[in-house]
């Protein structure tokens, strides 16, 4: 008898089918009944009434089924057990990452873990939603980017990096203010970045929104320099996050901050089955002392990223 033997039994009893049981196995018909057979014959006992279209269990195969059931699971709880330890031992790790957070200094922050933990072998991967390789189990790390107000979970930490500001030409009224709500700029020409399918459109969109208006999009382009050209130029203003303002000395054009307080957060999201490893130990213990994540806001001044390391 073996487990093998025990689990084709277990699906037998249950499906009450020989040929269904057969394909739920991947195994034929003819190695399923030789299977049963031995183990009736090891038993001693006849486990199954058969005839021509279903079988069912006799009164000693009633009593063989609950018994395997339980070794069966019993099994399998403990490969899984000794999967999970194995991970835990393991020194391998996969990141995933968005491509916006190159600018805050995350590329360079993961070659510095590396240098610091060379035991550790690190794979990163560049993709456009990282929670979804997360949740589909293909990286054990994910880097989550989000605007607004934070939402924790479990496995996870945290880090508010940066926040939006209007940017707006020299010549304006309001470039000059402290800070402006968003609603000041309702009769504006809005240069955006992308299109409206972008998480900075969609932000805007959305603060707009609720501040009870629609943005007049007048021009929509790819890269922050382009949006910051032409705002200096006169052609509209722009909402973006401040560490994506290139060279400002060079442009006329005035920063100004909004309120209330629209914060860009970070959030470093892990596998729950991987936490206890000594690889995302390391990271994790990594990005919260050195990078200064945490479970809790810790807000710093506006546009005053925390990246330093």
């Amino acid at each position: 008898m073996d487990i093998k033997q025990l689990n084709e039994f277990r699906v037998l009893a249950e499906i009450c089918n020989f040929q269904e049981a057969a394909e739920e196995l991947y195994i034929s018909l003819s190695s399923l009944s030789k299977h049963i057979s031995k183990l009736e014959e090891e038993l001693g006992v006849s486990l199954f009434d058969r005839t021509t279209r279903k079988v069912t269990l006799t009164e000693y195969g009633t009593v063989v089924y609950d018994y395997a059931k339980q070794i069966v699971n019993s099994y399998n709880d403990c490969t899984r057990a000794l999967k999970d330890l194995k991970q835990d031992h393991s020194l391998r790790l996969s990141v995933s990452f968005p491509p916006i957070l190159t600018q805050y200094r995350l590329l360079e922050a993961l070659i510095d873990f590396m240098h610091k933990n060379p035991d550790i072998e690190v794979t990163m991967t560049e993709h456009i939603n990282p929670r979804e390789l997360l949740q589909a189990k293909k990286c054990d790390v994910a880097f989550h980017t989000e605007y607004g107000e934070m939402h924790t979970e479990n496995s996870s930490l945290y880090m508010e990096a940066d926040t939006l500001v209007a940017v707006l030409p020299a010549s304006h009224p309001l470039a000059g203010e402290e800070f402006i709500r968003i609603d000041q700029l309702k009769d504006e020409k809005f240069i955006i970045k992308h299109d409206t399918s972008s998480v900075l459109s969609r932000i805007l969109i959305k603060l707009c929104n609720e501040a009870g208006f629609e943005p007049k999009i007048a021009h929509t382009v790819k890269y922050s320099s382009a949006m910051v050209r032409m705002v200096s130029e006169g052609l509209g203003v722009a909402v973006m996050n401040y560490s994506h303002i290139p060279d400002s000395e060079k442009y006329k054009i005035g920063i100004v901050e909004i309120q209330p307080i629209v914060p860009f957060n970070i959030y470093l999201l892990y596998s729950n089955e991987r936490r206890n490893s000594a690889a995302l130990k390391a990271f994790r213990n990594y990005f919260s002392e050195t990078m200064k994540y945490s479970r809790t806001p810790d807000s710093p001044p506006p546009g005053r990223p925390k990246t330093d390391f």
